[in-house]
């Protein structure tokens, strides 16, 4: 590391019973050719071998700042805890079961230094469920190089579909740290990307770096839905209400507060409030929940 003391690039990685695959998904990440970067891996509260697995590895390498939360808080509030405890001028977020090949930092950091207008970079991907060797490359790219920001934040959207693979990818920590803090509700990962876009431009390092573990015991699509609320929420007694309120909400917020009043904000914002009007199924859906479910803590 730099003088011993801080960082260029942050990872931050949240754990919750990983012992699995945590192990693999972190010797990736120490294996980087790019070496001037700090592991944050909190433990939301594992009752697996997650724990004493953490503080071996966290022996071996100074690289890795090992912390564990008293109580589970849930993913989001965990991936946000690592993003706070980041110290370096980069950052990036780590799923403990997923795989990055040995060039990811290096390749992803040198697209941002090449591209100041750029506030995240994100290599292409494969997908695969046990072994690497029958990973599947992952047929989707998001590159927004628009000058305006309303171009960037509705070409996000217009682009979007599948796996949210640029959360994976390198960013600005400043520019992070300026954006909402991630949110309980579902979705509040695409409403943090939107706002990203609307701060700079997302870069493709077009080599597939970036391996995604698509399995049962990993991915959130897998899910019933009150299990994928108790992910988010494992305090809640009751079904999340306003979910999707609480997500276009969200992305109105991010536009008001990220791009200053004029044209260019209405245009974004009557582009958000038509994305509720295509959802109002939804959103009437939500309300009538919201008004005879069962009070949510």
């Amino acid at each position: 590391m730099n003088d011993r003391s801080i960082p260029s690039l942050s990872v931050g990685m949240p754990v919750y019973n990983s012992a699995a695959w945590l192990e693999t998904s972190i010797s990736s990440l120490l294996a980087q050719t790019y070496g001037d970067f700090e592991l944050i891996v909190s433990d939301n509260a594992s009752n697996d071998g997650t724990v004493d697995l953490c503080a071996r590895l966290a022996a071996q390498d100074r690289r890795i700042r090992f912390v564990r939360q008293p109580r589970n808080i849930g993913a989001n509030r965990n991936y946000l805890a690592v993003q706070r405890l980041a110290r370096g001028q980069y950052f990036k977020w780590a799923a403990s079961n997923d795989w990055c090949a040995p060039t990811f930092l290096q390749r992803c950091v040198a697209a941002l230094e090449n591209d100041s207008a750029a506030v995240l970079a994100t290599p292409l991907a494969y997908t695969f469920e046990q072994d690497l060797r029958d990973a599947r490359p992952y047929e989707f790219e998001l590159e927004l190089n628009a000058d305006s920001a309303v171009d960037r934040f509705r070409q996000y959207f217009l682009q979007t579909s599948g796996l949210n693979n640029a959360m994976n990818g390198v960013l600005r920590t400043a520019v992070l740290q300026s954006c909402q803090p991630l949110g309980v509700f579902g979705q509040a990962d695409i409403v943090l990307m939107a706002e990203l876009a609307m701060h700079g431009k997302f870069v493709q390092v077009r080599e597939r770096l970036f391996y995604r573990r698509i399995a049962p015991a990993a991915a959130t699509s897998f899910r019933t839905p009150r299990e994928a609320e108790l992910h988010l929420a494992p305090e809640s007694r009751a079904p999340l209400r306003w979910q999707r309120w609480k997500y276009h909400w969200n992305i109105v917020r991010a536009v008001a507060r990220t791009i200053p009043f004029g044209t260019q904000q209405l245009r974004a914002l009557e582009f958000a409030l038509r994305s509720m009007y295509w959802a109002r199924r939804e959103l009437i859906a939500d309300v009538r929940q919201g008004l005879f479910a069962g009070e949510n803590r």
